[in-house]
């Protein structure tokens, strides 16, 4: 009987041992081996499932123990929906780890200096893990969904890269940007000359945004806002070429012609007065700081050089003369 019960007890303790190691062996081996592992975890989703998950798209060999596992450290309950990637070398325990404390993936959006509101909406109907509530909204919809009165966010959302999780609204999206913008400018517009012609801040990004599309360079942008404030005050039209543009919208080919200078928009700057009706494109923190900040200089013209800067005039006759220098025999239209 004695020798039963010292057989009985090698045995159980061999069975523990083995168990044992097995045990270690799972907690230790990694569960993703080759390349990382994108997952959704959606909601709902059970430790059992996410289990089969990673012995069907990964190498996870006991889907049970990984089941024990989540049971012993009381995570079964407690999976945060998401969109994961689980490198390669994550163990079960890794894993586990990550979608208890939510570690998702962040994606990146980014809204590029001078786009226009219609690149900004293509680019965000084409995000991955975009959850699209505004597919069949208008842009003043959407606009009024913002707390927004203006036809579109046209001019009202930062330049910047933000970041997002799996399933965040496109609206949320905007709303991101839509709140940089208006923390920017509002606190700009509260510190701004008391000289400016400006009746509000959207004025100021008006302005803004055709500062960014006629120049890249940050040390031309002051001279362009003096050219457009100085035009606004002895009542000359702004004859600004990216307002032409804008308003030709698909009708715009990649030259400017006569007939396009005379063809009747609101945004046509060459046969109108005054500023165009909203902005034209997302003006960044440059262009904003120079329609806040313009050069004290009494330049009234400019006129493209071919390499993206430009040369400032006083005069019609210094006008003349650059256009001759750098826009002779040019087949667009660059004179400002």
């Amino acid at each position: 009987m004695k020798r039963f019960f010292s057989q009985l007890i090698i045995a159980i303790t061999i069975l523990l041992l083995m168990v044992v190691i097995l045990w270690a062996f799972f907690l230790r081996s990694p569960v993703i081996v080759k390349t990382d592992l994108t997952y959704i975890l959606n909601p709902g989703t059970t430790v059992k499932q996410l289990a089969q998950d990673l012995h069907d798209q990964a190498y996870l060999p006991y889907p049970r123990l990984f089941r024990w596992l989540a049971k012993v450290r009381l995570d079964e309950y407690h999976l945060k929906t998401g969109a994961y990637v689980f490198q390669v070398g994550s163990t079960a325990g890794d894993i586990l780890d990550q979608v208890v404390t939510g570690k998702v993936v962040y994606y990146p959006f980014i809204i590029v200096n001078g786009w226009t509101y219609q690149q900004v909406m293509t680019k965000l109907q084409n995000a991955p893990a975009v959850k699209h509530t505004l597919t069949h909204l208008s842009a003043e919809m959407i606009a009024r969904k913002l707390g927004e009165p203006y036809p579109s966010l046209e001019g009202l959302l930062m330049p910047n890269t933000y970041y997002y999780t799996y399933q965040t609204s496109d609206l949320d999206i905007l709303r991101f940007a839509h709140t940089a913008m208006q923390n920017y400018i509002q606190t700009a517009w509260q510190a701004r000359p008391n000289n400016l012609p400006y009746k509000n801040y959207y004025h100021t990004l008006i302005v803004a945004s055709m500062i960014e599309k006629e120049s890249a360079f940050e040390q031309e942008k002051p001279l362009i806002a003096a050219v457009i404030l100085r035009r606004l005050n002895i009542g000359m039209p702004l004859q600004i070429d990216s307002t032409v543009i804008y308003g030709l919208g698909s009708l715009y080919k990649g030259h400017i012609t006569h007939w396009a200078l005379r063809f009747p928009t609101p945004y046509n700057s060459y046969i109108r007065y005054g500023l165009p009706p909203t902005p034209i494109a997302m003006p960044g923190i440059p262009s904003i700081q120079a329609a806040l900040h313009p050069a004290q200089t009494d330049v009234l013209y400019f006129v493209a050089k071919g390499d993206g800067s430009h040369v400032f005039s006083l005069t019609l006759a210094g006008q003349r003369t650059a256009i001759r220098q750098y826009q002779l025999n040019k087949t667009t239209h660059e004179k400002k």
